[in-house]
C-alpha cells in the first residue's frame, strides 16, 4: 500500500444523499461563530477611530509603505540569506514601530486596545474549542464492538458517501482533492488553506479583525432501519493509514496579528430526512499566535497502529421501522483571525471506516 492516498479512477467526491444538508449544517454552524467574532471586530472599531481618525490612519499607510519599501530593497541586496532576511525583518519592525510611535500619540493606547481585542478573540474560540467536542461522544483506541449485544454489523462495502467543503467570505480553500471510497472504506481529507490578509489603513479599517473559517469532511456509511422505538446509538470503527497538518503564518509587513486555530475530528452523523444530527469527537486540537513573527508547525502524527473506536448516542428519539442515513468519517476545521499576515494550511487525513455498529440504546431511568 503507498504511504500516500492517490486518488482511485472511482473514487467518489461531492455527496449521495439528497440535498446538501450537512453542507448546510456546517456553514451555519461556522457562521454563526463567526457572527460572533466580527460583532466584537466592529465594536472595537468604533474605539480605534476615536483613537486614531482616518488623517492619521493615512499617515500610518505612508509611513508603512516606505519602510516596508526599504526592507524590500534591502532583501534584494541579502544575496538571499534567509538568516539576513530574517534579521532584516525585526529591524524594519522596530524601525516601524519607532516612527509610528514619534507620528501618532495615541499609538500605543491603539496597540493597548489591540491587544485586548485579541484576548477577546480568545475567549470566545476558547468558548468554540469547548463546544466542538460532545460531552456525551467517546473515542477509544481499539475494536470495542466485539462484546456488543443486538447490533446490527456493517462492513464496506457502503452505500452512502458524503464528501463535503464549507468556506467562509473569502473562500480560501485554494485545492480541495478529498474524496472517499465507500467500497473499500476509505476516506481522504485533502486539501490546502490560503489566507493572505492586509489592513486598509487609508479606510480607516486598522483593527477591524475578522473571522475566517475553512472545513472539509468526508464520509460514508449506511442506511438503517430502527427496530424499535428509541434514540440510536452508534459505534463506528475507524483506522488511520496518513496525516499530515502543516501550517504557517507569515509577515506581509504592518501592525501583524494573527490566531490560527485547527481540529481534527472523527464524527457520526444521522440523517433523518432533511435534518443532520452531527455528532463529533475532536482527536486534535492545534494552532498558533503570532503578533508579526513568522512561525511554521507540523501536527503530531496520529497513531495508525491500530483502530479506535468512535461512539456516540443520539438525543433525539426515533420510532420503530423509521429509516435513517448513518454514516461516519473525519472533518478538518481551520478557523483565523489574521491581520497583515498570510496563513497557510496544508492537511491531508487518510482513514478507513471499517465497521459501523448500530443499535437502540438501553434507555436509562433514574
Amino acid at each position: 500500500m503507498s504511504d500516500y492516498p492517490r486518488k482511485y479512477a472511482d473514487a467518489k467526491t461531492g455527496s449521495n444523499l439528497r440535498g446538501e444538508f450537512s453542507r448546510l449544517l456546517f456553514e451555519t454552524e461556522l457562521r454563526k461563530d463567526t457572527a460572533v467574532h466580527d460583532k466584537l471586530a466592529r465594536d472595537y472599531l468604533k474605539q480605534y477611530s476615536k483613537l486614531l481618525p482616518k488623517k492619521d490612519l493615512r499617515l500610518v499607510a505612508k509611513i508603512t509603505g516606505d519602510v516596508a519599501d526599504e526592507w524590500r530593497q534591502a532583501i534584494l541586496r541579502s544575496e538571499g540569506d534567509s538568516a539576513r532576511i530574517a534579521e532584516l525583518a525585526s529591524a524594519g519592525r522596530r524601525k516601524l514601530d519607532r516612527a509610528v510611535g514619534r507620528a501618532l500619540p495615541n499609538i500605543a493606547k491603539a496597540k493597548a486596545l489591540r491587544r485586548a481585542q485579541l484576548r477577546e478573540h480568545g475567549k470566545l474560540s476558547a468558548a468554540t474549542r469547548a463546544a466542538f467536542h460532545g460531552a456525551a461522544h467517546r473515542i477509544d483506541l481499539g475494536d470495542l464492538t466485539a462484546t456488543l449485544t443486538d447490533c446490527a454489523e456493517f462492513a464496506p462495502p457502503f452505500t452512502s458517501f458524503d464528501v463535503v467543503s464549507a468556506a467562509g467570505p473569502g473562500d480560501y480553500i485554494v485545492r480541495d482533492d478529498s474524496f472517499a471510497k465507500p467500497t473499500i472504506g476509505h476516506l481522504v481529507n485533502n486539501f490546502d488553506y490560503d489566507q493572505n490578509e492586509n489592513t486598509s489603513f487609508s479606510d480607516g479599517l486598522w483593527g477591524l479583525l475578522t473571522r475566517a473559517f475553512g472545513s472539509n469532511s468526508a464520509a460514508c456509511g449506511v442506511a438503517f432501519t430502527t427496530p424499535r422505538d428509541g434514540r440510536i446509538e452508534i459505534h463506528a470503527v475507524m483506522r488511520n493509514f496518513y496525516n499530515k497538518v502543516m501550517f504557517s503564518v507569515t509577515d506581509k509587513f504592518g501592525f501583524s496579528d494573527a490566531e490560527v486555530d485547527i481540529f481534527l475530528q472523527l464524527f457520526i452523523m444521522v440523517v433523518r430526512g432533511s435534518q443532520v444530527i452531527f455528532m463529533p469527537t475532536t482527536l486534535r486540537h492545534t494552532g498558533l499566535v503570532s503578533h508579526g513573527s513568522d512561525l511554521s508547525y507540523h501536527e503530531s502524527d496520529i497513531d495508525n497502529s491500530a483502530p479506535v473506536t468512535i461512539s456516540a448516542t443520539t438525543d433525539q428519539r426515533f420510532n420503530a421501522n423509521e429509516s435513517v442515513l448513518v454514516l461516519a468519517g473525519s472533518r478538518v476545521v481551520v478557523l483565523t483571525v489574521i491581520d497583515d499576515m498570510h496563513c497557510k494550511v496544508d492537511a491531508v487525513l487518510w482513514w478507513q471506516l471499517q465497521k459501523l455498529c448500530i443499535k437502540t440504546a438501553e434507555d436509562v431511568f433514574t
